[in-house]
């Protein structure tokens, strides 16, 4: 009867500082052309930033300008940054009046355990899609950021 109690003890002892760990993940991507599999020739460019919360929800906010071409919509879609991947969710884009430029600003997703690995691995992108390019005229893969340490206090010698 110990030995059970004692392993369960064990597991949870392991398990909380890993819990303790966690923290939301910080991600950017620049959008362009040229990351586009099949490279467009758009002059169009913009930014991309998210967070991955730890009970995966995702936060989106991007920016563009420069498009030639009416968009149609912005997606998130999964794969690596050499692949077309699966399309996650669309989300709403706000134009301005000219049509060259446009964002996402909040967009909430909630995806699954499986999407949310695939995003911390780096295997994410965001795309914005047009009639003439509808798998993407310019696009961001959403890459991990680095963690950072706190300054550290000056030490007097």
């Amino acid at each position: 009867m110990r030995q059970p109690l004692l392993i369960a003890a064990l597991v949870c002892a392991i398990a909380s500082p890993a819990a303790a760990l966690a923290a939301d993940l910080k991600l950017s991507g620049m959008l362009n052309a040229t990351n586009v599999v099949s490279a467009t020739e758009s002059p169009a460019t913009g930014e991309v930033r998210a967070m991955l919360q730890d009970d995966n929800d995702l936060r989106i906010d991007l920016i563009y300008s420069g498009l030639e071409e009416t968009a149609t919509g912005a997606a998130l879609h999964v794969g690596p940054s050499s692949e077309n991947g699966a399309l996650v969710e669309r989300m709403d884009l706000d134009e301005d009046d000219s049509g060259d430029s446009g964002r996402v600003v909040g967009a909430q997703l909630d995806v699954s355990d499986e999407i949310g690995a695939r995003i911390r691995a780096g295997e994410a992108y965001v795309v914005i899609t047009t009639t003439q390019h509808p798998a993407g005229v310019i696009r961001a893969q959403l890459v991990p950021q680095a963690v950072r340490l706190p300054a550290a206090p000056l030490v007097d010698e």
